[in-house]
């Protein structure tokens, strides 16, 4: 393996677990955050605010995407890298930083509201880009395991700032917390940023790109060209993302909140059954992203996919029960099966464009799915605990949204569609 492989995977994972580190820590805290930001008698009211500002986060996420993702297909994948590296960076230092609504009033929360875009344009720009740096700068037939180590990557982010946070809770008092341990997590990360930036710099751009780039195949307005030529595609991978983005985002951002909040489940304990899941996910996003290479990747994401329906109500049944031990089989299960399609998903979607718009149209397939199915997943999911049966609905929403993706899934299957652009490589290099 080329030492501009080894470093294209160290930079583009490391860079993704910063960046889902610094990105869900806001979430991991917002119960904490939701009190000194959004001081509100009505407690389901506060946190109603704290996760829509979770949710305004996400909405700039396309933005990010489509900037960035035009500047990956139109200029440079390297250059973009380092760019979306510092600009995620710098508003989590300032949230660490920032003064509550009791020292500065209404300025708290608006000030708040606007890091948190700042964070999301920034995430929808390196997602998309470093997957797609990732997947293009490994041989052909390895695509599907090497590019599943950017999803590898938001699962040590996620361990890495559960991991953070339960140390905080563990030394540190309540009163503490609320004082300002809370903020020392979102600083840790600035020197793993400044490594991951200078790493950045020594890259290469990737064959594929610069091949693009040498036989003018690069396009002026690559999502143009996605929305007129790939509108079959992106409906197909959009049902299919409605599974992974609303599992992800109900049982990793919102999981936590859900247990404190709903199921009186102390803080620390709530994190550490979270931990596992994220563990356990971040294994299996390794195992099946190998396995894809070998195995048609719609296969693998739809048995994830079923999995996840068949275990969506013995998991809220597990916590409902409170046994421990129940618990724990269920969340390293449902964070198995949410690695085995999320981590299976990228080879998938940067398989099924060509290289010149492949930037940009991977960047808005996570993004544009993150804020339309994931990002309010946490908010529907309080409406429906509140207003539709308690947890127990959760659960039935889960499934619901299963159904969806496996009918597209077994609809690719049938018309062997997704992936065209990854065969034809497969088979040119093989030729």
């Amino acid at each position: 393996m080329s030492n501009n492989i080894v470093k294209s995977i160290l930079s583009s994972s490391i860079g993704n677990v910063l960046e889902w580190y610094e990105y869900t820590l806001y979430a991991y805290f917002a119960t904490v955050i939701g009190k000194l930001y959004f001081p509100m008698e009505d407690h389901f009211i506060a946190m109603l605010m704290t996760f829509a500002t979770f949710a305004i986060g996400l909405l700039a996420r396309p933005i990010g995407g489509i900037i960035f993702g035009y500047m990956g297909d139109r200029f440079s994948r390297k250059q973009t890298l380092m760019f979306t590296m510092l600009l995620m960076s710098i508003p989590t230092v300032l949230i660490g930083c920032l003064p509550t609504y009791a020292q500065i009033g209404i300025a708290a929360p608006i000030l708040l509201v606007l890091l948190r875009i700042m964070q999301g344009i920034a995430l929808g720009g390196e997602f998309g880009t470093s997957c797609v740096y990732l997947f293009e700068s490994v041989p052909v037939n390895k695509r599907g395991f090497f590019g599943s180590i950017a999803l590898t990557g938001v699962g040590l982010g996620l361990v890495l700032s559960s991991c953070t946070i339960y140390i905080v809770e563990s030394f540190a008092s309540e009163e503490a917390i609320y004082a300002y341990a809370w903020r020392l997590p979102f600083f840790i990360s600035v020197a793993g940023s400044l490594i991951v930036f200078y790493m950045r710099k020594t890259l290469l751009e990737t064959d594929d790109f610069m091949i693009a780039k040498k036989t003018n195949s690069l396009v002026a307005n690559p999502l143009k060209e996605m929305f007129k030529n790939h509108k079959a595609t992106l409906l197909s991978l959009f049902a299919i993302f409605l599974t992974t983005q609303v599992s992800f985002f109900v049982v990793f951002i919102y999981g936590k909140t859900m247990m404190i909040d709903f199921l009186q489940f102390p803080s620390a304990k709530a994190g550490q059954f979270i931990l596992f899941t994220v563990m356990s996910y971040t294994v299996s996003t390794v195992i099946f992203g190998y396995l894809s290479d070998k195995i048609d990747k719609k296969i693998i994401i739809l048995l994830g996919t079923i999995g996840i329906f068949c275990a969506a109500i013995p998991f809220i049944n597990a916590l409902k029960e409170g046994e421990a031990i129940n618990i724990l089989s269920m969340t390293i299960a449902m964070g198995a099966l949410i690695g085995m399609t999320e981590g299976t998903l990228n080879p998938l979607v940067a398989g099924s464009f060509p290289t010149n718009i492949r930037a940009t149209s991977v960047a808005f397939c996570w993004n544009f799915t993150a804020v339309a199915f994931g990002g309010v997943a946490p908010i529907l999911s309080m409406w429906l605990i509140e207003n539709a049966g308690g947890v127990d609905a959760v659960a039935y929403y889960l499934m619901g949204v299963c159904v969806v993706s496996i009918v597209s899934l077994l609809w690719a299957l049938v018309t062997k569609s997704l992936t065209r652009e990854e065969t034809r490589l497969q088979r040119q290099t093989a030729g």
